[in-house]
């Protein structure tokens, strides 16, 4: 009852393996280029969030480099003038816009700076455990999801690391408008 007959079946290894027949001839296997590309690519990703992080902490033109006696320009406000002074006059000029809500986004940003430095700093170690975890599923021999897991793993890894940088660029485009 719990013996079946299975029938054997021997499938050639470039039915599962290769893929061989999707390719032509020479495109089979990786050149010296395509590595090159795929190698150079996290390097200058590295090197341009270093070069970033370098210039963010090493800045030369901060605030204390200006003199003392720079005036400090206020917004000029024209009187109201009213006709009648129960209704709204119609030539008063309100204070100038912008000027709230650019200090909010300011004060929001740097109150959430210390949040994204502390998923940073975790990500690492969520990232290494599960990783690791990935590899039980190759002890159960799925080894197709533990691939998968671990690349997921590595690119939310490197994602997260690279989170203020695109953070900064966020901020630098809304600033543009």
């Amino acid at each position: 009852m719990f013996k079946r007959h299975i029938k054997t079946e021997v499938v050639p290894a470039t039915k599962y393996t290769d893929f061989s027949e999707r390719f032509p001839n020479d495109a089979k296997y990786a050149t010296l280029k395509h590595v090159a590309v795929a190698g150079a690519i996290p390097t200058l990703t590295a090197v341009g969030t270093g070069l970033f992080l370098y210039n963010k902490f090493h800045d030369t033109t901060s605030s204390t480099l200006l003199p003392v006696n720079v005036p400090v320009q206020q917004p000029v406000l024209e009187p109201i003038v009213s006709q009648v002074p129960s209704i709204v006059p119609v030539n008063a000029v309100g204070q100038p816009v912008g000027i709230i809500a650019d200090k909010s986004l300011e004060i929001l940003a740097s109150a959430l700076d210390p949040l994204v430095q502390v998923l940073v700093a975790i990500s690492f170690p969520i990232a290494s455990v599960i990783s690791v975890g990935a590899c039980f599923y190759f002890m159960f021999g799925n080894s197709e999801k533990a691939w998968n897991t671990i690349m997921n793993a590595g690119l939310g890894y490197c994602l997260i690391q690279m989170s203020p940088l695109f953070l900064d660029i966020l901020r630098m485009i809304g600033e543009s408008f």
